[in-house]
């Protein structure tokens, strides 16, 4: 057992997930679409057709954006943008928290711990503050919210309630994450980085409870979570703030940078005895082809591990801190692992930060 979890394996309450609620918004746009609008929008930059072929390498093939691409394309200031994130991010979030909730037979005013995460927008208060009173929790409900840890949020969310709920087992946790990464698009911007930006992108919220594992509940039990943040990576996976607002920049030392902390991955999963040959599923957040490699890879994962993480990229693109719940949500619905079987969820976000939890499956048979 590793000295560096506060939480011995014995003295953990393992907690439930259940399956999460999707919700993304009206406007789908193909990937031939986007290739095509930014053909035209970029057909003077010298390597527009290196960045298409890029675009179409994402392996994605459809997405939803908040807003319609004439209206994207626009370039818009970033104030009009961020007050079109501030709305949709809490109609989006409260519908899925609504959905999460109705499906766990949980009532707002029962939930105890709130966790908020989203990265592609700005609002004070912050969303959580209006999602929550709008699907109405009591006005003690503890609220947490987190914006910068990008992709890596989705898993950031769900460890924190895990950690709540060591102190408070009898309690219920709520997770929503909501993205508008659509609403970063800089027209003005053609970076090969900007076209892989473009090509994987998309929007949507997610919701789950969270509570002490019961036998009945069907999915995911938490037994633990871990952070590690990679010395000397901040760059990996960045972005800046302008006048124009957002600017997500992609990386190609990614894709070197997550062989790096396998080893840390295996260690974390070495607390619970386990091996990465003996997990039975992965909940992996989509990033990319590459990251999604460097996972399948990194663990030596059976072929199509990870077809449920490829499968949400296809459908809706790399979808932030929400792609997380949308991978664990099509392990309910397609194929469900082995009851009992030992599975991990990851992800990665800015920092390099790596989020990590292992639990196992259950079937929900139990009595």
């Amino acid at each position: 057992m590793s000295a560096r979890d506060p939480l011995a394996s014995g003295n953990r309450t393992p907690v439930s997930i259940t399956r999460p609620t999707v919700v993304v918004p009206e406007h789908q746009v193909t990937q031939d679409e986007i290739v095509t609008a930014l053909g035209e929008l970029f057909a003077d930059v010298p390597h527009v057709g290196r960045g298409l072929d890029l675009i179409r390498s994402t392996t994605v093939e459809t997405r939803r954006m908040a807003v319609e691409l004439k209206e994207l394309f626009a370039g818009r200031s970033f104030g009009v943008r961020n007050a079109t994130y501030t709305e949709e991010v809490v109609r989006l979030g409260a519908e899925a928290a609504r959905r999460a909730l109705a499906d766990a037979g949980v009532a707002a005013a029962d939930v105890d711990h709130f966790v908020f995460v989203s990265c592609t927008g700005y609002a004070l208060p912050g969303p959580d503050a209006y999602i929550a009173q709008e699907i109405g929790c009591r006005p003690t409900v503890r609220r947490t919210p987190i914006q910068q840890l990008g992709c890596a949020a989705g898993v950031s969310a769900v460890a924190e309630a895990f950690h709540f709920l060591q102190a408070r087992p009898d309690a219920t946790a709520l997770v929503v994450a909501a993205e508008l990464c659509s609403l970063s698009f800089q027209p003005d911007e053609s970076t090969l980085s900007d076209f892989i930006s473009n090509g994987i992108f998309g929007d949507g919220a997610a919701a789950a409870v969270l509570r002490r594992a019961a036998p009945e509940a069907a999915g995911l039990q938490i037994l633990g979570a871990r952070q590690h943040l990679l010395p000397d990576s901040h760059s990996v996976i960045a972005g800046s703030t302008t006048e124009r607002g957002f600017h997500f920049r992609t990386d190609p030392r990614v894709r070197r940078t997550v062989p790096k902390v396998i080893p840390e991955i295996e260690s974390f999963l070495a607390e619970f005895g386990w091996k990465p040959d003996s997990l039975g599923f992965c909940v992996s957040h989509t990033g990319g082809p590459l990251i999604m490699d460097g996972v399948e890879e990194g663990l030596s994962l059976p072929p199509g591990a990870l077809r449920h993480s490829r499968e949400s990229m296809a459908r809706i693109g790399n979808t932030s801190s929400v792609s997380v719940f949308d991978v664990l949500r099509r392990h309910h619905e397609d194929g469900p692992p082995a009851d009992g079987s030992p599975g991990l969820m990851v992800a990665f976000g800015p920092g390099f930060t790596t989020e990590m939890i292992a639990g196992t499956w259950n079937s929900g048979t139990g009595v």
